[in-house]
């Protein structure tokens, strides 16, 4: 897991919804694929797609995400070869370096949707949280240096045993895991 990759797309998220961009490509790894379901599930992007250098046509960005699809690690590898098996030529080892994650911003009221993206844990400091720091961070309570849960329509997303959820969904869960990446609503 490369965390210099999650906050390249952290800041390139959160730069392209400034710049009132409607779809924007990250690179194609299992962790950023995982993390943009999750962020999809949230309502935070419209769309995102696995394609190649160049943009997938408009019908194989779905906005909409099927309820009955779990985000975990598992579907992530069978939601990326049913995306793959549209007009798309399959995934060997001489194109899976130009993969890319096609992702459709979101906007209301002419305000991005995805206003601020940020790391948690970064490449030389990886925060590691248990299931009680995680309760006092989904009430608002400070936990080590990072801050709680205190805007309205902020989430914080972690990685555990059972892939990549938000501070909410852990706390239901009762997992702790390695916090990544704080986004910020409008």
């Amino acid at each position: 897991m490369s965390l210099v990759n999650l906050a390249h797309c952290c800041s390139h998220l959160q730069n392209a919804s400034l710049a009132r961009l409607g779809l924007t490509s990250i690179p194609s790894t299992n962790l950023l694929h995982t993390l943009m379901l999750q962020l999809q599930k949230s309502g935070y992007i419209t769309s995102v797609a696995i394609g190649g250098p160049t943009p997938p046509p408009p019908s194989s960005l779905n906005p909409i995400l099927d309820p009955s699809v779990d985000t975990s690690d598992s579907s992530s590898s069978s939601s990326s070869s049913s995306s793959s098996s549209n007009d798309q030529p399959a995934i060997t080892q001489s194109n899976v370096s130009s993969r890319r994650l096609w992702v459709g911003l979101k906007y209301w009221n002419n305000e991005p949707v995805l206003h601020k993206m940020g790391m948690v844990s970064k490449p030389t400091r990886r925060v590691w949280v248990g299931f009680r720091d995680i309760e006092a961070l989904a009430r608002g309570d400070r936990s080590g240096y990072v801050r709680g849960l205190r805007g309205i329509g902020e989430s914080m997303y972690l990685t555990t045993d059972r892939g990549i959820m938000e501070v909410r969904e852990a706390v239901e869960r009762k997992t702790g895991g390695m916090l990544l990446c704080r986004v910020n609503g409008v």
